[in-house]
């Protein structure tokens, strides 16, 4: 069985998706320390690669459940708690916020946990300075070398790593209380395909969407017929 991190707040259509799909969601629930519009979201709560997370102790006596479950359905996951603290205001609320792609860990370097650090010197990622302080949320990896996002500034930093961009418009992505939210918010990445929470063909850019996904070799999926909502994207556990 495949375990889909999701934010708690997941609608009753896409985790029914996800569990059609044959997946296991595994809701994350709320941190008291985020704000409360990004609480419960797996890209802000933790990192994920390669079987490894990094996350919070304090998260960890939060959510004690939900780790347990994690470790009993994949036993040679690696889990590491560190003593980093969130805060509400930005950019306390982003030390795990982070991606990577090729051999490098895009992030914004000055509030990055310095266990993602050790980890990245470990792995022999190159980390890369955003300016963005949620690259994670902000970027669809369709794989380590295509991505789809609606943020300048990662494209432009993408763009002089080698790796290729589709921009898309801003906005149509639901995040209250904000105005919008991200893409990569909005959207998981698996064995071929890109889940979706909501239906992306109500986009105002769901023609370069779906056409850069198809030119990669993936699948779009929809897994409701929504509006695209911001939900800390879909983390998958083998």
């Amino acid at each position: 069985m495949i375990s889909a991190l999701v934010d708690e707040r997941i609608s009753r259509e896409c985790e029914r998706g996800l569990t059609k799909a044959g997946f296991r969601p595994i809701k994350l629930p709320r941190s008291r320390a985020l704000a409360e519009a990004i609480a419960s979201h797996p890209d802000t709560l933790l990192f994920y690669h390669e079987g490894r997370i990094i996350t919070s102790a304090d998260y960890c006596d939060e959510a004690a459940y939900v780790f347990s479950d994690i470790r009993e359905l994949h036993p040679d996951i690696k889990i590491s708690f560190t003593a980093d603290s969130f805060g509400k205001k930005y950019p306390h609320d982003v030390p795990f916020n982070s991606i990577v792609l090729k051999n490098k860990l895009f992030a914004k370097a000055d509030t990055l946990s310095e266990a993602i650090k050790s980890y990245a010197a470990e792995q022999c990622l190159c980390i890369v300075n955003t300016r963005q302080g949620y690259p994670a949320c902000a970027t669809l990896a369709l794989n380590s070398n295509e991505v789809i996002t609606a943020d300048k500034g990662l494209a432009e930093i993408y763009k002089s790593e080698g790796i290729a961009v589709t921009l898309i418009e801003s906005g149509d992505i639901s995040l209250p209380p904000y105005d919008y939210g991200f893409i990569g918010g909005a959207s998981g990445v698996f064995d071929g395909r890109v889940y979706f929470f909501g239906d992306y063909k109500k986009h105002k850019s769901a023609s370069l969407i779906e056409s850069a996904i198809l030119r990669a070799g993936l699948t779009p999926i929809s897994l409701s017929d929504e509006p695209l909502s911001d939900l800390g994207g879909i983390i998958f556990i083998k």
